[in-house]
């Protein structure tokens, strides 16, 4: 009897023993990490699947359980689209969803949810970076430029209208595509196979015209303190917004036509 109970004892020790080493394990697991929201599917009424830029991991994908309270800790506005957060993760690279502990929001907007001109531009932006990035791993350099671009839009009064042209094409540096404009010309034209300038047409066709192509050696010089000495009427942006898509088109594999392009459109038009 007394020896029954003695093993007892042992075994329930035992127990709490291992406990005690899972959750020191599955602590010790998560990893602290920046994350930019991409895109957000509501899954039901309590958890929603969320894509992240992480500045360790590249993109990750988990499914994550809302509060009642929208604007309370763990609250859907949290995973408002382009929040940079700062979060815990189990990263399991073989896991199609991966482990998020503990979230907060890294950096609150001070403007960009409030104004109707800079929501438009963030939804836009976050559709065509989940687009870009799905498949992108860990790039410290590419998030540090996300998180520095996504800062300035919140902080601007002033040159919003060509913020996602200088944005988009800037960030073509760290994909592997940027343009090459050593043999630019005023007459010349701009192969986007090549991401090159030429001085004759390319046989393939994908190209544009020097009227148009004389755009991309500028934008590419200025930041996004003096955009707006980027003169472009409605018509002109919205053109060099489509030569963008089209470039991004035929350089990242899969990139899907952006279902957000007509609200930016109507936004600035």
């Amino acid at each position: 009897m007394h020896f029954s109970v003695c093993f007892l004892c042992f075994g329930a020790l035992l127990e709490v023993i291992f406990l005690i080493s899972h959750r020191f394990t599955y602590r010790n697991r998560m990893i602290s990490t920046k994350a930019i929201v991409l895109r957000t599917l509501r899954y039901s009424d309590s958890r929603l699947i969320v894509s992240l830029y992480t500045e360790h991991y590249g993109m990750i994908t988990s499914m994550v359980r809302i509060a009642s309270s929208s604007r309370g800790r763990g609250g859907i506005a949290i995973w408002q689209l382009l929040n940079i957060l700062e979060l815990n993760v189990d990263f399991r690279g073989n896991s199609d969803f991966q482990k998020i502990g503990e979230v907060c929001i890294a950096a609150p907007w001070k403007d960009i949810p409030y104004n109707p001109v800079k929501a438009c531009v963030s939804m836009y932006l976050a559709e065509f970076l989940y687009n870009c990035l799905r498949n992108e791993g860990e790039n410290a350099a590419i998030f540090s430029f996300l998180e520095n671009s996504l800062c300035w839009l919140d902080e601007t009064e002033k040159g919003i209208a060509n913020f996602h042209l200088v944005m988009m094409l800037k960030m073509t540096r760290f994909l592997g595509f940027w343009p090459n404009t050593d043999e630019y010309c005023k007459t010349g034209y701009f192969d986007l196979i090549k991401g090159t300038f030429a001085p004759q047409i390319p046989q393939h066709g994908q190209y544009i015209a020097s009227e148009e192509a004389k755009y991309i050696p500028y934008i590419l010089k200025i930041d996004y303190a003096n955009a707006e000495r980027l003169k472009l009427s409605r018509k002109e942006r919205w053109h060099m917004l489509e030569v963008i898509l089209h470039y991004y088109q035929l350089h990242v594999p899969s990139f899907a036509e952006l279902k957000s392009l007509e609200i930016l459109k109507e936004t600035f038009a």
